[in-house]
């Protein structure tokens, strides 16, 4: 599997995803990594051949606090399910993060 930052992707939005096409055709797996830190845009989901979208930290730390950061997991991986894509979250510490 090869992990993506969200900056990356971005910074050449066309030769990213020409690359990311030729790399999965190899066998690859492919992850955006720290998705929901930086430009996160749900595109990424049509415009690049990712099976993997990892929540970011940043998001995660306060699921337990924070309904928002709650609502927005919960939509993120709501919306990466429907095409296929899988979801994982960075920094999961706590029962109740697992539970989120």
């Amino acid at each position: 599997m090869l992990e993506i930052t969200e900056s990356t992707l971005i910074e050449d939005i066309r030769s990213a995803s020409a690359t990311l096409q030729e790399v999965r055709v190899l066998g690859v797996k492919l992850a955006v990594d720290d998705f929901g830190t930086g430009y996160s845009s749900l595109s990424y989901l049509k415009r690049f051949p990712v099976d993997f979208l990892k929540i970011g930290l940043s998001i995660v730390k306060n699921l337990e606090t924070e309904p928002a950061d709650k609502a927005i997991v919960s939509a993120v991986i709501n919306l990466a399910h429907a095409p296929g894509v899988k979801v994982t979250a960075e920094g999961v510490e706590t029962a109740g993060q697992l539970a989120q």
